[in-house]
Formats: C-alpha cells, sequence, structure tokens
C-alpha cells in the first residue's frame, strides 16, 4: 500500500482544517437545532432508557455488565441520565457523536482519495461536501433525533475511528495502531451494537481497494480477526442475545427470508436516494414475491454493473462503494433475518461510501466551481427536509401521525398512534385507532390489550 498524504492544512481552498470542523459543527446544530430544543422521548426510548432501571444509575449499570448486551450503549444512556437533562442531554450527545461521524467521515474521505494520487481530482473539496452531505442528510434522522438510534451512531463513531486507525497504522507501519488501537475499537463498536461484526471485512475491503496486497492483508488484521472470533462465542452463549436471534431466525427462512429482505434493501436504497417519505415504521410486504419493476431494477444495476465493470476497477471509490453495500446491507440482512425488516438507521453507517462516491464521481464530470454550486443546492435541499423531519419528532402523537400517513394499513403503527393519543389524554382518538389496528390485524393481541385497558379506565 502506498504512503497516505496526510490532510494538513487546506491551503489550496485557504481553509484550515479547524475552519472544516467549525462548518461541520455548525451544519449539525443548524439542522438539528430544533430536534435539540423541543424534542422528546419517544417510543423505544421508554423500554431502554425512561424505565430501564439498569442505566438509572452507576451502580445499576456496573451490576448489569456480564448479563446483558451493549453495555456501553447503556453506559452512555447511564451518563446522560445521571446529569439530570432530560431529554435535551440525550439529543445534545446524538448531536455531538454526529459531529464526530461527519469529522471522521471528511478525514477518511481525503485520506482514501489522495491514497489514489490523481485519479480523483479535487480530494479536499470532495471529503468536504461528502462530510457535509454526511451530516445533513435527512436519512439519519433516526439515528440522531430518535434518541434510540444512538445505538447505530455510537457504533458508527467506533466503527470509522477504527478504520481511521487502519489507514494510519499500515502508512506507518505501527503495531499499536495495527493491533491495541483498532481491536480496542472493534470491541467498543461491538459493545454498542453487533452488526459491528463486519468490521474485518470492512478492513479486507479497504486494503484491497487502497492497492494492499493480499500477501499482507492477514498480517495487518490477524488481531481484528481474533477479536470477531470472541465475540461471536459470546454472543451465541449469551441468554439474552441468543432468544433473539432465535426469534429472527424462526420468522422468515429460506427463500422467503431472502425475498423480504430484498425487498427491504431495496426499499433503504430508494429511502437515501429520494428520502421524501421517511418512515419510522414502513409497511414493508411479507410477501414472497418481487414486484417486476424491483426485478427489472436489479436486472439492470447486474447488467450496468457488468458493462462498466473495467471502468469501476479504474475508480477504486466506486468498487469500494458497491462492496461496503454488499458487506453491510445485503451480507447481514439478506442472509440474517430481522424482526424489523427496515429501518433508516441501517443506513447511517452505510452513507460514508456511497456519498464518497456519488461526489467523487461528480468532481470528475464538473470543474471545482460547479461542484461547489451541485453541492451548495444538495445541501439547502437536504437541510431543508431534515429541518422539516424533526418536526415530526416533537411529540409522540406527531411521530405516529407521519408514519400513519405513510404506513396507513399497517396495524401496528395504529396501535402505536392510538397508545400516544391515550398518553396525551385523548381517549377518543385512540380508541379509533386501537379499532383501526384491529381491523386491520385482529391478531394484534397489543391493540386488544390497549383497548380493554382503555375502556377499564374509562368505567
Amino acid at each position: 500500500m502506498q504512503s497516505i498524504s496526510w490532510i494538513w492544512p487546506l491551503a489550496m481552498y485557504q481553509i484550515s482544517s479547524k475552519q472544516i470542523v467549525g462548518l461541520l459543527l455548525l451544519a449539525v446544530f443548524a439542522v438539528y437545532a430544533n430536534a435539540l430544543l423541543w424534542g422528546a422521548f419517544q417510543f423505544d426510548d421508554y423500554n431502554v432508557i425512561v424505565n430501564n432501571p439498569v442505566v438509572h444509575s452507576w451502580h445499576a449499570w456496573w451490576a448489569d455488565v456480564g448479563y446483558g448486551i451493549r453495555p456501553l450503549l447503556k453506559l452512555s444512556y447511564t451518563f446522560d441520565w445521571t446529569l439530570g437533562r432530560g431529554a435535551f442531554g440525550f439529543h445534545l450527545t446524538n448531536l455531538l457523536i454526529h459531529v464526530g461521524n461527519s469529522i471522521l467521515i471528511w478525514f477518511l474521505t481525503i485520506a482514501f482519495l489522495r491514497q489514489l494520487g490523481k485519479t480523483c481530482p479535487h480530494a479536499m473539496l470532495v471529503g468536504t461536501v461528502a462530510a457535509l452531505l454526511f451530516a445533513v442528510h435527512p436519512i439519519h434522522t433516526e439515528a440522531v433525533t430518535y434518541i434510540s438510534g444512538r445505538s447505530a451512531s455510537l457504533m458508527t463513531l467506533f466503527y470509522l475511528g477504527g478504520i481511521l486507525c487502519y489507514m494510519t497504522g499500515v502508512q506507518k507501519q505501527s503495531q499499536f495502531y495495527l493491533h491495541v488501537a483498532i481491536p480496542i475499537l472493534f470491541i467498543a463498536a461491538l459493545a454498542v451494537k453487533e452488526a459491528a461484526v463486519t468490521f474485518p471485512l470492512a478492513l479486507l475491503l479497504l486494503h484491497r481497494n487502497m492497492g494492499g496486497s493480499w500477501r499482507n492483508v492477514l498480517r495487518d488484521t490477524w488481531s481484528s480477526w481474533l477479536v470477531l472470533l470472541a465475540a461471536m462465542i459470546l454472543f451465541f452463549q449469551d441468554t439474552n442475545y441468543s432468544p433473539h436471534l432465535a426469534r429472527s431466525l424462526d420468522m422468515h427462512k429460506g427463500f422467503l427470508n431472502l425475498v423480504v429482505q430484498t425487498n427491504a434493501v431495496l426499499y433503504l436504497l430508494g429511502q437515501w436516494f429520494c428520502p421524501l417519505w421517511l418512515n419510522i415504521d414502513p409497511d414493508l410486504s411479507h410477501s414472497v414475491a418481487i414486484s417486476p419493476l424491483k426485478l427489472g431494477a436489479i436486472i439492470a444495476v447486474i447488467a450496468v454493473y457488468m458493462v462498466l465493470l473495467k471502468r469501476i476497477r479504474q475508480r477504486p471509490w466506486l468498487n469500494f462503494a458497491l462492496g461496503w453495500l454488499f458487506t453491510h446491507l445485503f451480507l447481514i440482512y439478506l442472509i440474517t433475518p430481522r424482526l424489523d425488516i427496515a429501518n433508516e438507521r441501517q443506513l447511517y453507517l452505510i452513507s460514508w461510501p456511497l456519498l464518497m462516491a456519488l461526489v467523487a464521481e461528480t468532481a470528475i464530470l464538473l470543474s471545482a466551481r460547479q461542484l461547489i454550486m451541485v453541492a451548495m443546492a444538495l445541501l439547502i435541499s437536504a437541510s431543508s427536509l431534515t429541518i422539516m423531519r424533526n418536526f415530526d419528532y416533537r411529540s409522540e402523537v406527531a411521530l405516529w401521525q407521519a408514519t400513519v400517513k405513510f404506513s396507513p394499513n399497517k396495524s401496528r403503527a395504529h396501535n402505536n398512534l392510538g397508545y400516544a393519543y391515550f398518553l396525551a389524554g385523548q381517549p377518543e382518538m385512540a380508541r379509533q385507532h386501537y379499532l383501526k389496528a384491529l381491523a386491520l390485524d385482529h391478531r394484534n393481541f397489543k391493540a386488544k390489550y390497549n383497548l380493554q385497558t382503555l375502556d377499564n379506565v374509562k368505567s
């Protein structure tokens, strides 16, 4: 692997690295200011935070270590809870984590592109635009504004930090970076969310797309593979995680899971490229059939890939983005079934290579001035959509009203909206949506229970 030219300073554009960090900080707080000011606890937040005594004190958190999964995520909740700032404190931490990830993406993009020499013009500008787009992309609201979405953003912070350590460790041939810092960050990511198991594969993908040889890859990554092996043993032995995985595997089997998850992946990618219908609980079909339109899209993508294969190999950022997408969406979610078929926060980690590839390709087609103009238009559009989406998180009623709008035929969405109305002191509205939930699915036992509870309260 060739030497990586480092990033300081951005003399070409007369912008210092401190100014870029300040710009990313300003962008995040500008688009998420409304969420910070009046964002509330929502849905799963009550199960994992508000009504969970494990995160209400340091003693309780320590007593739970070794008995539950995601201890580092719970640690972050405990930190915010003990500060006593309520939902505001949790939202502030989420925003700071998102700023950290945006800065990491800026570093990583520039380092990756500079490694390739002059293949991609304006590497510094591409890195800045990609990081800003990541900071304001509306698809990330579920990972940032939804407090429980922190599982995705905090895991990404450690995951990308490990990637940056790997690039630095290979450049310096530092055993400390490669076999001390990286395993620690990998363990931290796993202690936040189990989806971090892809990390060694990501290192392999990065190594190959930055010109590294197969001969050196195991030498530089063996410690991460050992961490993965140990983590898999612990996960399968954990009494909390194993039943959860068993329930997931029992839901969709064989070809059915493949079709269901393919539909979910196509839906999520559509949301990433056109985030106009963001939905915390999408109504995705469990059908064993793929629509002709989706099938045609899959065939078209494969055909384009085969036609452009030689060109893609000459542009490592494209190959890296496709490999990253396959690793983090297809490999994980097509093989392992999910209780919730699709969540937008699944796209949080995936965004970096996609943004890098799109901006890099645009930089090849346009001059620097034209790229800035296009970037400004995209940033304004994305920021506006993010600000509007944050308004949906101002209350549980508002969030589930927005969800029912795009999932009108989903029983769970109506039940959750009914419960939000119940908590807001609007029993008649709650009744309407409980009844709607049961009309859509008479087996919805939660809606039955909530309706009975409502009747008992009235009597």
